[in-house]
């Protein structure tokens, strides 16, 4: 029975770092209950063995994310000076890679649009998650840190959904260029 349990808590954690990538990559509603399954390696058959719905999965899923891209800023976030910190921030957030590899990469930038459209208690959750990388970036309670760092992630996010969005790897490159220039000189 024991090992039962623990199979079945392990399956649900692989689960949800599956979908977690899978969201990011593809949008919540971009994926169905199946394909998510299949890219876990498992049949849809069980998923309600683990879930009520889907929009549970998507909860899990989004936070698996935000812990994700607080391991992925967890460096950059500890420097000790307030400008140091957001300095490294923008380096470690605004490039290519991290432009290129939506399912690795920021809850917010992959999945901001998505979770607008999502019910209250989702928005709620995404929302206290935003709140703590705002805190990550800005270091302390003082409120011209906050608003720098609000300011920050705000133009990363942008900056890396636009980079996204443009056909044109010029295009895209000249983006995220800019707003690596535009924050660092703002800093």
């Amino acid at each position: 029975m024991r090992y039962s349990l623990d199979q079945k808590a392990e399956t649900h954690k692989h689960i949800v770092k599956a979908a977690s990538t899978q969201f990011r990559k593809h949008g919540v509603n971009g994926i169905g209950v199946a394909q998510l399954m299949k890219s876990a390696g498992l049949t849809h058959g069980g998923f309600y063995a683990h879930f009520e719905s889907k929009d549970a999965l998507v909860a899990e899923a989004i936070d698996a994310a935000f812990d994700q891209t607080m391991d992925f800023l967890k460096d950059a976030t500890s420097v000790a000076s307030s400008r140091q910190r957001r300095q490294a921030v923008v380096q470690a957030y605004v490039n290519r890679k991290h432009r290129d590899n939506p399912g690795a990469g920021c809850a917010i930038a992959a999945l901001g649009a998505d979770v607008s459209r999502l019910d209250a208690k989702t928005r709620k959750r995404f929302e206290a998650r935003v709140t703590a990388l705002v805190d990550a970036i800005a270091g302390s309670d003082d409120e011209a840190a906050r608003k720098d760092a609000i300011v920050t992630l705000a133009a990363m996010v942008g900056g890396m959904v636009l980079a996204r969005s443009v056909r044109s790897e010029a295009l895209s490159g000249e983006i995220l260029d800019a707003v690596q220039a535009g924050l660092h000189a703002g800093l």
